[in-house]
């Protein structure tokens, strides 16, 4: 603590502060960052477009549709995936599908419990879509074990 009073000594000194402003230590946070941003429907349409007819997936494959710089959408939270309710069901399945690959066979695509699988099947879940077929699909091509549902918890 003798290191904080040294320096706000010195400040005082120097002009910079007042004897009587407060210090504190808070949490800088970036702004501009991804974390809670809603996920833009025009991308996942783009993702749609490159998981249609996909049966598997690749860097190169996401680098020539250009979506190689968007593994940030594997660790939103589950609130940034409304948009994908505008979707099809067809398209969500496709979706789900792709995201499941993508986690299993991408570096830097890993998403554990905040994997977009869990809120599109939840949507799907809703409409009344997800079939035990698709969920032993998940099942068979991941290895992370909160697919499909998420956390117990």
């Amino acid at each position: 603590m003798g290191n904080w009073r040294m320096l706000r000594s010195s400040l005082v000194q120097r002009g910079l502060m007042s004897d009587n402003t407060a210090m504190s230590i808070e949490v800088w946070e970036p702004t501009g960052g991804t974390k809670g941003k809603p996920i833009d429907i025009g991308l996942l349409e783009k993702f749609v477009d490159v998981a249609k007819g996909a049966d598997s997936v690749s860097s190169s494959q996401l680098r020539s549709s250009g979506l190689d710089s968007e593994e940030w959408v594997m660790n939103q939270e589950e609130a940034a995936w409304e948009s994908a309710e505008d979707l099809s069901s067809d398209d969500l399945i496709a979706l789900v599908r792709f995201f499941t690959l993508v986690e299993q066979h991408v570096s830097g695509w890993e998403a554990g419990k905040k994997s977009p699988v869990i809120p599109l099947v939840k949507i799907l879940k809703t409409r009344d879509e997800f079939s035990a077929d698709l969920r032993k699909w998940i099942k068979s091509n991941t290895d992370n074990r909160y697919l499909p549902y998420g956390s117990a918890l």
